[in-house]
């Protein structure tokens, strides 16, 4: 019967130091599940701060370009006159034939007009 007994500490003693192992384990994962949880949570708390910071950039780039806009619109001087220069920017360049007829393919001339709206030919 001595013989049993120890036989059956034995395997006590070795399903609760399995267990024990087991239990170890698991809450040495649930740590490193944790730290990575928060690892996580801190990149995504950082990266919706950046976020934030680029929108307000963008706000910020949008108004300019607004003003920007506005300040040409201001700038704009639309020539009323029958020219070639109608409908184009002052000092604002484009490929043209001699007369100013805007040309894409095989231009002769860079035209562009003066504050004036009279238009300035010049050869390639």
């Amino acid at each position: 019967m001595k013989e049993k007994a120890k036989i059956l500490i034995i395997m006590l003693v070795s399903i609760i130091f399995v267990l024990c192992c087991i239990l170890g384990y698991g809450v040495y994962t649930g740590f490193k599940v944790k730290a990575e949880i928060n690892r996580l949570n801190e990149e995504n708390n950082q990266l919706n701060m950046e976020k934030q910071d680029l929108t307000s950039q963008l706000d910020l780039l949008q108004k300019k370009y607004d003003l920007l806009e506005e300040d040409v619109r201001k700038i704009y001087k639309g020539c009323i006159t029958e020219n070639a220069c109608k409908g184009h920017y002052p000092s604002v360049s484009w490929y043209c034939n001699n007369v100013g007829d805007e040309i894409i393919n095989n231009p002769s001339h860079v035209c562009v007009c003066d504050s004036s709206c009279n238009l300035k030919a010049t050869q390639i």
